[in-house]
């Protein structure tokens, strides 16, 4: 499926979810308000009434697992982002409505889900590492500027500085025993550090040793002042390992300028 159209699909899906949950919340309240204090099992009683809503959250849990279990890409991190988001923010209706041992089922589904979310999408920020370190792309850049290896990766931390609030629920789902501010800067670094050392093998197209030099420089300074400048905006730390790298950049520079 192509990414604007899986988009578009995940935009409904998470605004048919939404709805739903609210129903089955609303038909969930009046049975308990209705049936309180009857002897009788109200629980199971629910889950007949609330049978039609109930099965359209089956099916649309059904295929949120079915995307989260799909062929992986970069762009789809973001979709899966998207799902985790929405499914955190049911998560508590959910496990009021679901509470019982009649609706365990669909409990256990929905909180597997978000499960499976979180996972794969902390798989993919291994994987995004790996493609952008193994990066053969033959784009030759003769003058030594941005090679648009290191624009395309700049443009995807971009966009994970859209979820900052999503990445720090996502990471505590993981007891790493390090705070969700410290695990956003270790993917960054690896993510840049992947990138450093593609650009250091694409810098061997250069027979000029001070081409060479300008070419590591210009896409490293462009990486650096591109990552300063997403985290004054933002409530996390810059990693004290890009402070270093943006030194030596500097270092770098001034040495060719002599």
């Amino acid at each position: 499926m192509q990414s604007d159209a899986l988009e578009a699909k995940i935009g409904k899906w998470t605004k048919y979810l939404q709805i739903t949950v609210k129903l089955l919340a609303g038909e969930r309240k009046i049975c308990d308000e209705v049936f309180e204090g009857i002897s009788f099992n109200k629980d199971q009683c629910f889950t007949e009434l609330a049978r039609t809503g109930v099965a359209v959250a089956k099916t649309l849990l059904s295929f949120g697992d079915a995307v989260a279990k799909s062929k992986r890409s970069s762009e789809k991190l973001f979709v899966l982002l998207d799902m985790y988001e929405v499914m955190h923010e049911v998560r508590s209706e959910v496990e009021v409505i679901f509470q019982d041992s009649f609706c365990s089922e669909m409990r256990e589904a929905a909180l597997g889900l978000m499960k499976l979310l979180a996972q794969t999408a902390h798989e993919m920020f291994v994987d995004f590492e790996e493609l952008v370190e193994k990066d053969t792309s033959k784009t030759n850049v003769h003058d030594g500027t941005v090679h648009p290896l290191t624009i395309r990766v700049i443009n995807h931390v971009k966009f994970l500085f859209d979820y900052q609030s999503t990445l720090k629920l996502l990471f505590q789902e993981f007891e790493t025993g390090s705070d969700t501010e410290s695990q956003l800067a270790v993917v960054l670094t690896k993510i840049m550090q992947a990138l450093q050392n593609n650009l250091d093998g694409k810098s061997n197209q250069y027979k000029d040793p001070a081409l060479m030099s300008i070419f590591l420089a210009n896409n490293i300074h462009y990486m650096v002042s591109s990552v300063r400048r997403l985290f004054r905006r933002s409530p996390f730390k810059l990693p004290a390992a890009v402070v270093h790298q943006h030194r030596l950049i500097l270092a770098a520079v001034e040495f060719q300028e002599l």
